[in-house]
């Protein structure tokens, strides 16, 4: 298979030209090893691989399609270092019940996309691993954490990579890469069994695509609750496959452009989401701004607390695992003020955060019970330059000057993994430099399948323009 028809295909089209033997899997399977191999040594989006010793799949409705895997999901066998010196030569015993679901469908791994530590940055270039870079520009960020990910899809080496979303990580790399990037609902995709919540609930499980019907295939693939799960959601009647191109109805929509804390929402990213408004209304859609009720000050207080506590609680884990201590020598600084910070948290300090995260959740959500979708950017800005922000710079030698760093970029991301409602962010924009612009539409918890039916109708088709690190 030639390299060029590989990377114009999506998930769904390779999976099709296998399944009638137009081509075989062991064909694709060789085309994503040597696209990934023709673009890795200028994106650094692997943590490890590609791998060797895999073999093309021979059931499920994707077999023998590629992908990566972020370096934070469990694979039996495989590295899993989240990016951080303490975690050096870790090797998954197990694996988490995405991997299980991703190769029952047919999906074959052939590496370990690349994360900053302990996915905890906007950007991605860990000490580990260096930094990656966004196939359009390459002196960019892809976005973080899932930007080994994004940076791979984008650049057509593989047609999907898995991801996860703790304040944006799905979303912000996919707006920044020129891609689909959708965080579902908490609960609609496990995210054990080694734990029972990410991130006290904000950490969703998912995928980054080049296409809505892949991130609906996808969650038809992924979606459904594993005996023991915390959050236990029904697999709907309906699959959402068969929601791409269906009727959306008319739908109230609100607008905001405008941030609801840190950086201000640059002009060409206002543009881009007045541009997709006024095509709503063109559709049939009622459009009216409105300002979403989230209390910045409160939202901040929690992450500071729950984030270090995370963090904590992982350092604590592996540093017993592998006998190591946590110090400068094993976590960038950043990282290690959070975890000083969270290892000195009472059980009360948790609860009050936990409460707040109710308090917010409360009014978001009857907001949205008011709106069908809430549409805004999905980053106020491009993005940042490779290495911006340093997780290893030593002026964030306390949590609470990293977390106003981190989420001073990211104004409006983290509210849906605060409250678990579904998000997606698609490339509905081109900024002045030919960067993509993302554009977030966000709605009720369960309701995947009003946004993948309103994104069927945003035609986002990026019309002769590749990025400058492509397979084609």
């Amino acid at each position: 298979m030639e390299l060029d028809e590989y990377a114009a295909c999506d998930a769904c089209e390779l999976g099709g030209l296998i399944s009638s033997k137009q081509v075989s899997a062991a064909e694709v399977l060789d085309a994503g090893r040597r696209a990934i191999e023709q673009v890795e040594p200028r994106l650094n989006a692997l943590s490890h691989g590609p791998f060797d010793d895999v073999a093309s799949a021979v059931d499920g409705p994707f077999a023998g399609v590629p992908l990566v895997v972020k370096d934070t999901l469990f694979e039996a066998r495989r590295p899993n270092t989240l990016g951080s010196r303490l975690l050096d030569g870790f090797v998954s015993p197990i694996d988490a019940t995405v991997a299980v679901r991703l190769r029952d469908a047919g999906f074959v791994s052939l590496g370990r996309s690349a994360t900053p530590e302990f996915a905890f940055n906007l950007d991605t270039a860990p000490v580990t691993n260096g930094p990656t870079r966004n196939p359009w520009s390459l002196d960019r960020s892809p976005g973080g954490s899932s930007g080994g990910s994004a940076a791979l899809v984008a650049a057509g080496a593989v047609p999907i990579a898995h991801g996860n979303d703790g304040g944006g990580s799905i979303r912000l790399p996919a707006g920044w890469c020129g891609l689909v990037g959708l965080k579902p609902t908490r609960g609609r995709v496990p995210v054990g069994p080694v734990v029972s919540e990410l991130v006290s609930g904000h950490g969703h499980e998912f995928v980054l695509t080049r296409s809505v019907r892949d991130a609906a295939a996808l969650l038809d693939v992924l979606n459904g609750p594993e005996p023991g799960d915390r959050y236990y959601i029904e697999r709907p009647s309906r699959a959402f496959a068969e929601q791409v191109g269906a009727d959306p109805g008319r739908l109230r929509i609100a607008v905001c452009t405008t941030s609801p804390w840190g950086r201000a929402t640059e002009p060409e990213v206002r543009a881009a989401v007045e541009r997709t408004a006024r095509e709503l209304e063109r559709l049939g859609h009622d459009v009216e701004e409105a300002i979403a009720p989230i209390d910045a000050d409160a939202l901040h207080d929690a992450h500071l607390v729950l984030w270090s506590w995370t963090l904590a609680g992982i350092a604590e884990a592996f540093g017993s695992i592998l006998r190591r201590e946590v110090g400068i020598d094993t976590v960038e600084a950043a990282s290690l003020a959070c975890i000083e910070h969270g290892g000195a948290l009472s059980a009360l300090d948790i609860s009050h955060a936990q409460a707040t995260l109710n308090t917010l959740s409360r009014a978001w959500g009857g907001f949205l019970d008011r709106f069908d979708v809430f549409v805004s950017p999905t980053a106020p800005t491009g993005p940042p330059r490779c290495g911006q922000p340093d997780q290893n710079d030593d002026r964030y030698s306390t949590a609470e000057a990293w977390i106003a760093e981190v989420f001073d970029w990211i104004p409006y991301t983290p509210i849906a993994n605060a409250t678990g409602q579904p998000s997606i962010s698609l490339p509905l924009g081109t900024g002045q430099e030919g960067m993509p612009i993302g554009v977030m539409f966000t709605a009720q918890s369960l309701r995947e399948g009003v946004l993948i039916r309103l994104a069927s109708q945003l035609d986002f088709a990026r019309a002769n323009t590749k990025p400058t690190v492509n397979v084609a």
